[in-house]
């Protein structure tokens, strides 16, 4: 009969050379990973991607867990990567019923999360959404606009929003509305960020 002891090393070697094993395969997935985001990009810092074969396969499962279905439109619709402020985003269409585009945080390309957004809340208030529409990035000005609307009504609302430096979060800066979605230059500013203000310190 084996002594106790013997059975124990057995155990632990086996083990260590488990552990190991998962350690090394797991290095290897990381390896791999930042190869196919480094291939991707290619050196550049913004690109879009038109072939559903080629969005980075952490970014494909970070969609498929938050229900982005990206392969529907993304011939029309590419994928665009970007990396204003210094923060790396992936921004997706997901296609639905009324779509809406979503953006990933892509500073950890092993593993990109969805960013959520500052939205107003009918009849007052904000709130925070993931999904907040049509997402479009004005380079020169540095800020992002979202506009948002329904196959049943024609108006629309679209909120702007900037990069915070300071925490990378995004800022909701102006909401428009217009009551004809199709009309250019339509849009009517229903809420403006004020300039902060505090009350001096008591005595």
């Amino acid at each position: 009969m084996r002594s106790i002891p013997s059975i124990l090393f057995r155990v632990v070697v086996a083990g260590m050379l488990l552990f190991n094993s998962a350690a090394a395969v797991l290095a290897q997935d990381r390896t791999e990973t930042r190869r196919e985001w480094g291939t991707l990009a290619n050196g550049r810092t913004e690109f879009e991607v038109s072939d559903p074969a080629l969005v980075p396969s952490t970014l494909a499962l970070a969609a498929e867990q938050s229900g982005c279905r990206y392969q529907d439109d993304i011939k029309e619709r590419p994928a665009r990567f970007i990396r204003p402020e210094g923060r790396r985003l992936a921004i997706l269409f997901c296609a639905s019923i009324v779509g809406s585009h979503q953006v990933f945080d892509v500073s950890n390309v092993l593993r990109p999360t969805p960013v959520e957004f500052p939205i107003i809340a009918h009849p007052d208030g904000f709130g925070t959404t993931a999904r907040p529409g049509v997402i479009t990035w004005e380079k020169e000005a540095k800020v992002f606009q979202a506009q948002r609307g329904s196959d049943t009504s024609p108006a629309g609302l679209r909120h702007i929003y900037r990069l915070d430096r300071g925490t990378g979060s995004f800022v909701v800066v102006r909401v428009e509305f217009t009551p004809h979605s199709g009309v250019k230059d339509g849009w009517t500013t229903i809420w403006d960020a004020p300039i902060w203000s505090f009350p001096g310190m008591p005595n």
